[in-house]
């Protein structure tokens, strides 16, 4: 990843800690769903906190977190300056309240990015919240993205970074672990009839690439494809059981919870974002969807008209 650049609208650490305290300052709304809650509030905002014990009980199965990576947009959420170990440090304090949240054996996604040199707090984190918490990092999984960006000097970027962290010293004992299966099948019956195959389709590694981020009707800047979410939740959960998303920005989590027949706690920290959010949970805005194949050929027949 090439080295960030200021830009000249991005605004201020203090300004981004301003609004932060702005948003504090704001009391917190309810929205209920028939399947769950959202909550205008800022995790882990001590009445965000009741909420979501009054509704789950403290005993989260799974959490999905997806919070910002640190001046990667161009966006006063992401703007959180140059101090790296702070970051990681802010992201070790929600992931406790989170612990506090969860059963024993539950699971804890964290999205996040490789960083920039000398900017590295998704690393940070991962080795603070072992030592902080009793969270273990289970596995390290790479979303390998369609499209790629680069300079001259380097490989093409294509990945963003999840953590599965595991509530509890031993990983190989989850609460909850259904065994995730591509789509596609394997064409063979096993490594030898000693190891046969437990299924004709093939098993999901730790390197996603079947999912597109090339979507239609996004309400985020960093809004990911619904199947990203669908993945932990069929792994970690049972139908009917809870999962919390802290950081839900477009609700996607709520949506992926609804699909498979789970109900969902949704928490975003902005006020016309979180209307935006709403809408799309109670079903009354478009879709987002994945743009087809025959979408982008489409695009790029446009794109070469334009230039003739």
């Amino acid at each position: 990843m090439t080295t960030a650049v200021q830009h000249p609208n991005r605004p201020r650490r203090s300004d981004a800690v301003g609004r932060h305290l702005e948003l504090l300052a704001k009391p917190i709304r309810l929205v209920q769903f028939d399947d769950g809650i959202a909550v205008r509030g800022v995790f882990p905002q001590e009445e965000v906190i009741t909420q979501i014990l009054e509704v789950s009980g403290g005993e989260l199965p799974l959490v999905i977190a997806d919070p910002p990576y640190g001046n990667i947009v161009d966006t006063n959420w992401d703007d959180v300056g140059k101090d790296d170990v702070a970051f990681a440090s802010w992201m070790v304090d929600w992931t406790i309240h989170i612990e506090g949240l969860s059963c024993p054996g539950a699971a804890l996604y964290v999205w996040g990015g490789i960083g920039r040199p000398l900017f590295r707090p998704f690393y940070r984190y991962l080795v603070e919240v072992e030592r902080n918490t009793g969270y273990r990092l289970a596995n390290h999984i790479t979303w390998s993205k369609k499209r790629a960006y680069g300079i001259k000097y380097n490989y093409l970027f294509t990945r963003e970074e999840l953590a599965y962290l595991h509530l509890g010293s031993d990983i190989t004992e989850p609460r909850c672990f259904n065994i995730p299966l591509l789509e596609r099948k394997r064409g063979y019956a096993g490594y030898n009839s000693k190891y046969p195959a437990k299924s004709e389709y093939l098993r999901r590694t730790n390197v996603w690439t079947d999912q597109t981020e090339i979507l239609r009707g996004k309400i985020h800047t960093a809004q990911k494809p619904q199947p990203l979410h669908e993945i932990p939740i069929e792994v970690h959960t049972h139908p009917g059981e809870w999962v919390l998303d802290p950081f839900a920005g477009s609700g996607t989590t709520a949506l992926a919870a609804r699909e498979l027949g789970r109900r969902f706690i949704v928490v975003e920290a902005d006020e016309e974002q979180f209307e935006r959010m709403v809408a799309v949970i109670s079903g009354n805005a478009p879709p987002v969807k994945a743009r087809r194949a025959a979408d982008r050929e489409h695009a790029q027949r446009g794109k070469q008209l334009c230039l003739m």
